[in-house]
């Protein structure tokens, strides 16, 4: 493991951090370029790069620290030291989602449209963010020896499922399967309604070998959601496919 990846003079930075800030930057550019391929203006896009990112951290922090409140109770000042990660990605990504969709009407864009440019980056910077969760030593796997078994938890040498890899090399093949479907002829809001479905499929997958509490059975909290949202997901899917394309259209332009 690397925490730390290296240090100008005496500051460190932190794997996570930086893989954070690589996803921003690479998903901006890329989010960038398909706007204007799209002839949507740049600027703004940027900036609701800027919103989301911000309140993807902020919302992801919220739910890490409500799901172990105890813990941040004794030690409140401990809720603002993201030096360990400590993020849980459905908060992230439902601000994100929410503060998405307000900016989408208020700067008049159309936010099924923007769901779509964004999906596909969601996934991509997820696959990038989960190197810095085993360059940090988070989100580590059960013991195994499987021959591909890491010490990916951090003051551990235990071998263990590189769950950090897992997820990365899901992420990135959903992104694959997301980017290549850019131009489909589907509702608007298509690509953010399938990478719900797709991510929350490998979620699940992932967490059978997590080092994570079980609350049901060997189910964890994050698979039962993951359950619900598959089927929430694939049904909406279905049900906007059904559609007529008028009413699709007309829905896309709200």
């Amino acid at each position: 493991m690397r925490p730390i990846l290296f240090q100008i003079g005496r500051i460190p930075i932190l794997s996570y951090g930086f893989s954070l800030a690589i996803a921003f930057v690479l998903c901006t550019i890329l989010g960038i370029r398909e706007a204007k391929r799209r002839g949507i203006d740049p600027e703004k896009v940027f900036d609701l790069a800027l919103y989301v990112c911000i309140s993807a951290i902020i919302g992801a922090r919220l739910l890490f620290v409500l799901l172990d409140i105890p813990t941040y109770f004794k030690d409140p000042v401990q809720i603002f030291n993201l030096r360990d990660g400590g993020l849980a990605y459905h908060g992230g990504f439902i601000a994100a989602l929410i503060v998405g969709i307000a900016y989408a009407r208020r700067s008049r864009l159309n936010a099924w449209v923007m769901a779509d440019i964004i999906a596909p980056l969601i996934a991509l910077g997820y696959a990038i963010v989960r190197i810095g969760c085993l360059l940090n030593g988070c989100c580590f796997g059960l013991p195994s020896d499987a021959p591909w078994a890491l010490a990916c938890r951090a003051g551990d040498s235990t071998l263990r499922h590189p769950t950090q890899l897992y997820a990365a090399l899901l992420s990135l093949v959903i992104f694959i399967i997301l980017y290549a479907n850019r131009d489909h002829k589907r509702f608007p809001g298509y690509l953010m309604f399938l990478y719900v479905g797709l991510y929350s499929v490998s979620r699940f997958i992932v967490e059978i070998f997590r080092d994570v509490p079980r609350l049901i059975g060997p189910l964890s909290v994050t698979q039962l959601a993951s359950i619900l949202l598959v089927f929430g997901a694939f049904a909406s899917i279905y049900v906007l496919s059904s559609e007529p394309v008028e009413r699709q259209s007309a829905a896309g332009q709200q």
